[in-house]
Protein backbone atom coordinates (compact mmCIF):
# COMPACT_ATOMS: atom_id res chain seq x y z
CA UNK A 1 0.00 0.00 0.00
CA UNK A 2 1.28 3.47 -0.72
CA UNK A 3 0.26 6.93 0.54
CA UNK A 4 1.39 9.83 -1.73
CA UNK A 5 2.91 12.68 0.90
CA UNK A 6 4.35 15.47 0.61
CA UNK A 7 7.88 14.91 2.50
CA UNK A 8 8.85 17.75 4.54
CA UNK A 9 12.22 17.02 6.65
CA UNK A 10 12.69 16.84 9.97
CA UNK A 11 10.98 13.72 10.27
CA UNK A 12 10.57 11.59 13.41
CA UNK A 13 10.38 7.50 13.35
CA UNK A 14 9.36 5.52 16.38
CA UNK A 15 8.78 1.73 16.42
CA UNK A 16 7.91 -0.48 19.18
CA UNK A 17 5.60 1.47 22.15
CA UNK A 18 4.40 -1.88 23.67
CA UNK A 19 1.71 -0.40 25.52
CA UNK A 20 3.72 2.12 27.54
CA UNK A 21 1.76 4.98 27.44
CA UNK A 22 4.61 6.99 29.91
CA UNK A 23 7.18 5.82 27.15
CA UNK A 24 5.27 7.43 24.28
CA UNK A 25 3.91 10.97 26.12
CA UNK A 26 7.48 11.79 26.92
CA UNK A 27 8.39 11.06 23.18
CA UNK A 28 5.72 12.72 21.84
CA UNK A 29 6.54 16.02 23.84
CA UNK A 30 10.45 15.74 22.83
CA UNK A 31 9.04 15.63 18.93
CA UNK A 32 6.68 18.59 19.77
CA UNK A 33 9.31 20.48 21.68
CA UNK A 34 11.36 20.24 18.76
CA UNK A 35 8.75 21.44 15.80
CA UNK A 36 8.79 18.31 14.21
CA UNK A 37 5.45 17.68 12.50
CA UNK A 38 5.83 14.08 10.21
CA UNK A 39 5.85 11.20 12.60
CA UNK A 40 5.95 7.37 11.33
CA UNK A 41 5.11 4.84 12.98
CA UNK A 42 6.43 1.14 12.43
CA UNK A 43 4.70 -0.59 14.33
CA UNK A 44 4.35 -3.11 17.85
CA UNK A 45 2.21 0.05 19.13
CA UNK A 46 0.13 -1.44 22.56
CA UNK A 47 0.72 -5.22 23.35
CA UNK A 48 2.34 -5.42 27.22
CA UNK A 49 0.87 -6.13 30.49
CA UNK A 50 0.80 -1.70 30.74
CA UNK A 51 -1.45 0.53 29.37
CA UNK A 52 -2.72 -0.28 25.70
CA UNK A 53 -5.87 1.70 25.80
CA UNK A 54 -4.40 4.78 27.07
CA UNK A 55 -1.50 4.29 24.20
CA UNK A 56 -4.26 3.52 21.64
CA UNK A 57 -6.15 6.87 22.47
CA UNK A 58 -2.93 9.02 22.16
CA UNK A 59 -2.02 7.59 18.55
CA UNK A 60 -5.23 7.50 17.23
CA UNK A 61 -5.86 11.09 17.97
CA UNK A 62 -2.31 12.15 16.74
CA UNK A 63 -1.81 12.60 12.79
CA UNK A 64 1.14 10.08 11.81
CA UNK A 65 2.00 7.03 9.12
CA UNK A 66 1.14 4.06 10.80
CA UNK A 67 2.23 0.03 9.63
CA UNK A 68 0.95 -2.77 11.27
CA UNK A 69 3.31 -5.03 13.80
CA UNK A 70 3.60 -8.77 14.88
CA UNK A 71 2.04 -8.03 18.17
CA UNK A 72 -0.46 -5.83 16.29
CA UNK A 73 -1.57 -8.57 13.97
CA UNK A 74 -1.44 -11.49 16.45
CA UNK A 75 -4.27 -9.80 18.96
CA UNK A 76 -6.76 -10.97 16.30
CA UNK A 77 -5.72 -14.44 16.66
CA UNK A 78 -8.21 -17.02 18.41
CA UNK A 79 -7.68 -16.45 22.38
CA UNK A 80 -5.79 -19.90 22.68
CA UNK A 81 -3.36 -18.60 20.12
CA UNK A 82 -2.22 -15.64 21.55
CA UNK A 83 0.38 -15.34 24.31
CA UNK A 84 0.11 -14.01 28.01
CA UNK A 85 0.42 -10.05 27.18
CA UNK A 86 -1.70 -10.27 23.90
CA UNK A 87 -4.17 -12.01 26.05
CA UNK A 88 -4.19 -9.03 28.75
CA UNK A 89 -3.91 -6.46 25.47
CA UNK A 90 -7.00 -7.78 23.93
CA UNK A 91 -8.93 -7.16 27.52
CA UNK A 92 -7.85 -4.01 27.63
CA UNK A 93 -9.23 -2.83 23.81
CA UNK A 94 -12.32 -1.16 23.28
CA UNK A 95 -13.92 -1.68 19.61
CA UNK A 96 -12.86 1.68 18.22
CA UNK A 97 -9.04 0.27 18.96
CA UNK A 98 -9.47 -3.31 16.71
CA UNK A 99 -10.64 -1.13 13.88
CA UNK A 100 -8.03 1.13 14.42
CA UNK A 101 -5.73 -1.66 14.45
CA UNK A 102 -7.33 -3.77 11.80
CA UNK A 103 -6.99 -0.35 9.15
CA UNK A 104 -3.69 -0.13 9.29
CA UNK A 105 -1.29 -1.75 6.50
CA UNK A 106 1.50 -3.78 6.51
CA UNK A 107 4.01 -1.62 4.55
CA UNK A 108 3.62 1.89 3.24
CA UNK A 109 5.87 4.21 0.82
CA UNK A 110 5.89 7.77 2.36
CA UNK A 111 6.57 10.79 -0.35
CA UNK A 112 7.89 8.03 -3.12
CA UNK A 113 11.47 7.81 -1.06
CA UNK A 114 10.80 6.23 2.11
CA UNK A 115 9.83 2.25 2.45
CA UNK A 116 7.99 1.86 5.86
CA UNK A 117 7.78 -1.28 7.85
CA UNK A 118 7.49 -3.38 10.79
CA UNK A 119 10.51 -5.41 10.06
CA UNK A 120 9.03 -8.99 10.45
CA UNK A 121 8.25 -9.59 6.63
CA UNK A 122 11.35 -10.87 5.09
CA UNK A 123 13.16 -13.69 4.51
CA UNK A 124 14.54 -14.02 7.88
CA UNK A 125 13.27 -13.20 12.17
CA UNK A 126 14.96 -10.03 12.09
CA UNK A 127 16.24 -7.57 9.01
CA UNK A 128 19.27 -6.03 10.72
CA UNK A 129 19.83 -8.95 13.56
CA UNK A 130 21.24 -12.60 13.00
CA UNK A 131 20.36 -14.36 16.36
CA UNK A 132 22.85 -17.26 16.74
CA UNK A 133 24.46 -19.46 19.81
CA UNK A 134 27.11 -17.11 20.73
CA UNK A 135 24.63 -13.99 20.44
CA UNK A 136 22.83 -11.60 18.78
CA UNK A 137 24.74 -9.81 15.78
CA UNK A 138 24.39 -7.80 12.50
CA UNK A 139 23.48 -9.21 9.69
CA UNK A 140 26.18 -9.58 6.66
CA UNK A 141 25.92 -7.28 4.09
CA UNK A 142 24.80 -9.50 1.46
CA UNK A 143 22.35 -11.11 3.73
CA UNK A 144 20.31 -7.57 4.03
CA UNK A 145 20.91 -6.81 0.65
CA UNK A 146 19.10 -10.20 -0.68
CA UNK A 147 15.98 -9.31 2.08
CA UNK A 148 15.66 -6.06 0.50
CA UNK A 149 16.78 -6.35 -2.86
CA UNK A 150 12.54 -6.07 -4.40
CA UNK A 151 12.36 -2.74 -2.54
CA UNK A 152 13.20 0.05 -4.72
CA UNK A 153 13.38 2.86 -2.48
CA UNK A 154 16.64 4.32 -1.20
CA UNK A 155 15.64 4.54 2.72
CA UNK A 156 13.92 1.70 4.81
CA UNK A 157 12.76 2.11 8.16
CA UNK A 158 11.91 -0.94 10.25
CA UNK A 159 11.71 -1.71 13.60
CA UNK A 160 10.86 -5.37 15.48
CA UNK A 161 14.53 -5.98 16.96
CA UNK A 162 14.07 -3.17 19.15
CA UNK A 163 17.69 -2.32 18.73
CA UNK A 164 18.81 1.21 17.15
CA UNK A 165 20.90 1.08 14.32
CA UNK A 166 21.63 2.66 11.19
CA UNK A 167 22.85 0.57 8.53
CA UNK A 168 24.15 1.63 4.99
CA UNK A 169 23.92 -0.91 1.50
CA UNK A 170 26.71 -0.75 -1.07
CA UNK A 171 23.91 0.29 -3.49
CA UNK A 172 23.48 3.04 -1.60
CA UNK A 173 19.99 1.82 0.24
CA UNK A 174 20.07 3.48 4.27
CA UNK A 175 18.08 1.25 6.53
CA UNK A 176 16.94 2.65 10.01
CA UNK A 177 15.56 1.01 13.16
CA UNK A 178 14.77 4.10 15.32
CA UNK A 179 14.52 1.68 18.45
CA UNK A 180 12.10 1.02 20.73
CA UNK A 181 10.09 3.79 22.52
CA UNK A 182 8.61 1.51 25.13
CA UNK A 183 10.41 -1.85 25.62
CA UNK A 184 14.01 -1.31 25.51
CA UNK A 185 15.04 -4.92 26.10
CA UNK A 186 12.79 -8.45 26.01
CA UNK A 187 14.25 -12.24 26.61
CA UNK A 188 13.13 -15.22 24.31
CA UNK A 189 14.21 -18.68 25.17
CA UNK A 190 17.68 -18.92 23.96
CA UNK A 191 18.39 -15.07 23.42
CA UNK A 192 18.23 -11.34 24.20
CA UNK A 193 17.45 -8.09 22.82
CA UNK A 194 18.96 -5.21 25.20
CA UNK A 195 19.79 -1.50 24.61
CA UNK A 196 21.74 -1.23 27.90
CA UNK A 197 19.49 1.88 29.47
CA UNK A 198 15.47 2.42 29.77
CA UNK A 199 15.68 5.63 28.06
CA UNK A 200 12.72 5.87 25.17
CA UNK A 201 14.36 5.82 21.77
CA UNK A 202 13.14 6.99 18.59
CA UNK A 203 14.92 8.82 15.40
CA UNK A 204 14.68 11.52 13.25
CA UNK A 205 15.21 11.85 9.55
CA UNK A 206 16.35 15.21 7.67
CA UNK A 207 18.25 15.90 4.69
CA UNK A 208 21.60 17.93 3.95
CA UNK A 209 24.00 18.94 1.49
CA UNK A 210 25.33 15.40 1.63
CA UNK A 211 22.18 13.43 2.19
CA UNK A 212 19.85 11.41 4.22
CA UNK A 213 21.17 12.74 8.15
CA UNK A 214 19.83 10.27 10.56
CA UNK A 215 20.18 11.12 14.73
CA UNK A 216 19.18 8.75 17.53
CA UNK A 217 17.04 10.07 20.39
CA UNK A 218 17.09 9.05 23.76
CA UNK A 219 14.08 10.03 26.18
CA UNK A 220 14.06 9.96 29.76
CA UNK A 221 10.60 9.57 31.67
CA UNK A 222 9.01 7.81 34.98
CA UNK A 223 9.97 4.23 33.25
CA UNK A 224 9.87 3.33 37.42
CA UNK A 225 6.11 4.22 37.10
CA UNK A 226 5.40 2.23 34.08
CA UNK A 227 8.00 -0.78 35.67
CA UNK A 228 5.28 -0.60 38.77
CA UNK A 229 2.75 -1.07 36.47
CA UNK A 230 4.06 -4.78 34.89
CA UNK A 231 4.85 -5.51 38.39
CA UNK A 232 1.51 -5.43 39.18
CA UNK A 233 -0.19 -7.38 36.27
CA UNK A 234 2.49 -10.18 37.12
CA UNK A 235 5.30 -9.02 35.31
CA UNK A 236 8.43 -8.98 37.21
CA UNK A 237 10.33 -9.73 33.69
CA UNK A 238 9.06 -6.67 32.35
CA UNK A 239 9.76 -4.35 35.44
CA UNK A 240 13.34 -5.59 34.71
CA UNK A 241 13.48 -4.92 30.76
CA UNK A 242 11.82 -1.53 31.78
CA UNK A 243 14.45 -0.50 34.27
CA UNK A 244 17.72 -1.45 33.03
CA UNK A 245 17.47 -2.29 29.85
CA UNK A 246 18.71 -5.30 30.46
CA UNK A 247 17.04 -8.67 28.98
CA UNK A 248 18.45 -10.77 31.90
Amino acid sequence: MSETKTFHTPLAVIADIHGNRWALEAVLQDIDRRGIQQIVNLGDHLTGPLDPAGTADLLIARTMVNVCGNDDRELFLPQEKRSFSQNYTCTQLNPAHFAWLHSLPDTTIVADELFVCHGDLFDAPYLLEDVTPSGVFLRSTSAIVTSVAEIAQSVILSGHSHIPRTVSLPQGKLLINPGSIGMPAYSMETYGMESGSPHARYALLYQNQYGWQVEHIQVSYAWEQAAQVARGNQRADWAQWLTTGRAR
